[in-house]
């Protein structure tokens, strides 16, 4: 599990069917999503996208603009569900950090 981000502090990674964090589904746009890094945290916003951006509690889904999340919380970007943890994996993967494990 990710939990540190301080060595991506500042950058982001778009989601979506052309992002840095691809999801191949017709329901996500090109670049759906950005995940930020700020100061320790980690902060999610729709980038005016389609289908939207919907934070999932329970079995209630609230559109969600721009906020910070935690690596359980639950998202929906198009018709895919999936963690914010999941997404954190993927970066990780991605910039072959060590120290973020």
């Amino acid at each position: 599990m990710v939990n540190s981000f301080g060595s991506l502090d500042g950058r982001s990674f778009i989601i979506g069917r052309e992002g840095h964090v691809l999801i191949d589904d017709p329901s996500v746009s090109k670049e759906h999503a950005e995940l930020k890094f700020v100061g320790g945290k980690i902060l999610l916003r729709d980038l005016d996208s389609t289908n939207g951006l919907f934070l999932i509690s329970g079995n209630k889904a609230r559109r969600f603009r721009e906020g910070y999340v935690l690596p359980d919380h639950e998202v929906s970007i198009g018709a895919k569900r999936t963690t914010v943890q999941s997404l954190l994996d993927t970066v990780y993967s991605m910039t072959h950090q060590p120290n973020l494990r």
